[in-house]
């Protein structure tokens, strides 16, 4: 791997590591000022700064002015940051994305200067048009280092691969290897990920927000901001070099509960990315019991979220089968209060339902 940073961060020195921004600049502005950062503070960009989101540009733009008048502002690049290569190498497939993709940086960029894209256009046309007004955007985006390693952590997009020394690990490894935490790594050191949403890893209870493993020293801080229909952008937090603690910011209402509700304790588990299918086996007045076949976990699953499909019956998205207890004077996100008797809701980054009486 050649783009590798070397920092040195005095261990007092309190570090702000945000992932997976994907064009959410009001998001990422409401988390600085919620962890009141300031100049005294180094702030870790991990990656995926651009796409899916509406304002990438904005984002890009303002984290690029934050690195020039900051020197404790770094930022490592992602899968996503680096898809202007595809069109700098002139890769026609990157006309289709962009066709398939509204939300895109270089979407964004082609309207800024009116130019109209059609599945017809000839890439080369496009990087000309691109490059001729917002080649310091791309030179800045291409030049972002990989990895950043400070004597105590390893910050990169997605992970690195297991091998004796992890700077051997390729470049595509580093910007998109999947599902990091179910891995391992010989760095020896923390190593801060973000890339796959921490939602995917979790099983019993949906929760967005980070994981530490002390034992394989990875840390997952994705929240799944604009992947996740219950996601967040997170910020971890690092102080005297191993003391961690995190926060987050997301779109949802926020409600204040007017009635405690305890939670079912048999009530868990969560339908997460790509497991769907459902048997239904025992069908209630708000939840219906189902066998997951691909895990075969029992599930509560919420009646509006279960449909039927030709060969027997599925998720219609990822959701909680969880239930969450809450106390009078809880401050709670309202994620779906379109269903009957219950509403989903989101507490200290974990997802679950309550009864729709708590908020009434």
């Amino acid at each position: 791997m050649e783009k590798i940073t070397e920092l040195s961060i005095p261990k007092d020195a309190r570090i702000i590591v945000i992932s997976d921004i994907h064009g959410e600049l009001e998001l990422f502005q409401r988390l600085l000022e919620k962890v009141r950062f300031g100049k005294e503070d180094y702030l870790i960009i991990n990656g995926d700064l651009c796409e899916k989101g509406s304002n990438s540009m904005g984002v890009v733009q303002y984290i690029m002015e934050l690195a020039a008048n900051n020197p404790r502002v770094h930022v490592i690049e992602g899968n996503c940051d680096t898809l202007v290569e595809y069109l700098l190498n002139e890769d026609p497939n990157i006309i289709n994305y962009l066709c398939a993709r509204k939300h895109s940086i270089m979407n964004e960029w082609l309207e800024k200067i009116g130019y109209q894209l059609t599945s017809e256009s000839s890439v080369q046309e496009v990087k000309e048009q691109i490059m001729s007004h917002f080649s310091k955007e791309i030179n800045w985006l291409t030049e972002l280092p990989t990895v950043i390693e400070t004597e105590q952590h390893i910050f990169v997009h997605a992970g690195l691969e297991d091998k004796k020394d992890w700077k051997d690990s390729s470049r595509d490894a580093a910007i998109s290897i999947p599902e990091f935490l179910y891995k391992s790594h010989q760095a020896n050191k923390y190593v801060i990920v973000g890339h796959w949403p921490v939602g995917n890893y979790t099983t019993k209870l949906l929760s967005n927000n980070p994981i530490i493993d002390d034992k394989k020293k990875i840390i997952a801080i994705d929240g799944g901001n604009n992947v996740k229909n219950v996601g967040q952008l997170n910020a971890f937090i690092i102080q005297s070099g191993d003391v961690f603690s995190t926060t987050y910011v997301d779109h949802f209402p926020e409600m204040k509960v007017k009635k405690a509700f305890k939670a079912d304790p048999s009530w868990s588990g969560v339908i997460s990315y790509m497991n769907y299918a459902l048997q239904l086996v025992e069908k209630g007045e708000h939840f219906t019991l189902c066998k997951q076949p691909e895990t075969n976990h029992s599930l509560y699953v919420k009646n509006e979220y279960i449909r039927q499909t030709e060969t027997g019956y599925e998720a219609k998205e990822e959701v909680s089968c969880s239930q969450l207890s809450v106390e009078q004077g809880d401050v709670v996100s309202i994620i779906d209060d379109r269903c009957t008797g219950f509403t989903l809701i989101k507490k200290d980054g974990l997802v679950g339902w309550i009864a729709k009486a708590a908020l009434e």
